[in-house]
């Protein structure tokens, strides 16, 4: 919003705090400083010298005019606060950053803008801490089940993946186990995405550079599900078969969720990301900055010199220092030495768009049927 708009809100707002009659003085003057107005008397008929030393008193405008003055000046103060909405901020190269629209069901919409990435006093994979901006998105409220997953693969639409360890396989557990590979075949057969790592971290850690997905508070296991420091593993619960106390994934959005209503962003499951891995944010450089930073090669198959994938989040076989919005760990996206990893999806405002749409239309139909 320019300044003459921002100067029109701020009179509105004040009008609205004025007492009726002193909005009506300002609304017509000729109540108070009209010539020949009501406050003026005929050259003959002066009042005596007390009449003229008490104050005059106060003319009271129309109950209605007043209302209705009262009326026009709300209405213009929420024309002027729609208006400042449909501005959005811009990226520092202009973009401007858009309104979340429609999206399915089962993801929240992850509002564009600047957010603290890294931390100069976290590890050194960590550093430097940066502004970095990105573009409105959705992201999975829960990571991906094994249920979900299996449903993919039934389909044709997924590879044969998952859990290697027994009482990993409860339907609402998420699924453990896949490459990143896996990862983005199941996101793009929901006509979805894999998170970036900018992304991820945004929606991790929101706007405030907070340590953790609620706040800076250390991770317990009233909050996540990681190793406790006197629970165990698993916050305790025994995985069934041999080694109990390695523990086990719980089912999703067993804790609270952070302030955009994605579960599990710490802990449980560490997740799959799409970019490549670099040492650190200085040393990816420019690929790492700016608007929607996708890291070297962004993010495709091949990348010279890179071997690694990111995974984020922590798990519930680490302690409350892998659990953190900053925490990266590289492995091979083959997932070979095999690891528990599992994943959630994104979807850019047009993908998110388009899966309403194609969901809508099934849905109409299978009713027409």
């Amino acid at each position: 919003m320019d300044a003459a708009m921002r100067g029109f809100s701020l009179s509105a707002s004040a009008l609205r705090l004025l007492p009726a009659t002193l909005l009506a003085v300002w609304l017509c003057p000729s109540l108070v400083g009209c010539e020949d107005g009501e406050t003026q008397q005929p050259e003959e008929a002066k009042p005596d010298a007390a009449a003229e030393s008490a104050p005059a008193a106060e003319p009271v405008p129309d109950a209605g005019e007043a209302s209705a003055a009262e009326a026009g000046a709300e209405g213009e103060e929420a024309a002027a606060q729609e208006e400042e909405k449909a501005v959005r901020a811009a990226a520092p190269d202009g973009t401007p950053m858009l309104d979340c629209g429609e999206g399915p069901d089962e993801m929240r919409c992850i509002p564009g803008g600047a957010f603290i990435r890294g931390s100069d006093e976290g590890p050194e994979n960590t550093q430097p801490r940066a502004d970095v901006w990105v573009q409105t998105f959705w992201m999975d409220a829960n990571e991906v089940t094994y249920a979900e997953y299996k449903a993919c693969e039934k389909a044709g639409k997924c590879p044969h993946s998952g859990p290697q360890y027994m009482d990993f396989d409860r339907p609402k557990q998420p699924v453990n186990g896949v490459s990143w590979f896996d990862a983005r075949a199941y996101c793009e057969a929901q006509g979805k995405r894999l998170p970036t790592e900018a992304e991820w971290e945004k929606a991790a850690r929101g706007t405030d550079g907070r340590l953790y997905p609620w706040g800076d508070e250390v991770a317990t296991c009233e909050l996540a599900i990681i190793k406790g420091e006197e629970e165990g593993r698993g916050c305790g619960v025994k995985k069934k078969g041999s080694k109990p106390d390695t523990g086990r994934v719980w089912e999703i959005g067993s804790r609270p969720p952070n302030q955009f209503g994605l579960y599990d962003m710490a802990g449980n499951s560490f997740e799959w990301v799409a970019d490549w891995y670099t040492r650190s944010y200085a040393e990816c450089g420019e690929p790492c900055l700016g608007l929607d930073p996708m890291g070297p090669c962004e993010g495709e198959d091949e990348c010279p010199g890179y071997k690694h994938k990111v995974v984020r989040g922590g798990s519930w076989y680490w302690g409350a220092d892998r659990a953190t919005t900053i925490f990266r760990r590289a492995h091979v996206p083959r997932n070979q030495p095999f690891h528990h990893f599992g994943f959630r999806c994104a979807a850019s405002l047009e993908q998110s768009s388009r899966i309403v749409m194609v969901r809508d239309a099934e849905d109409e139909l299978a009713n027409a049927n």
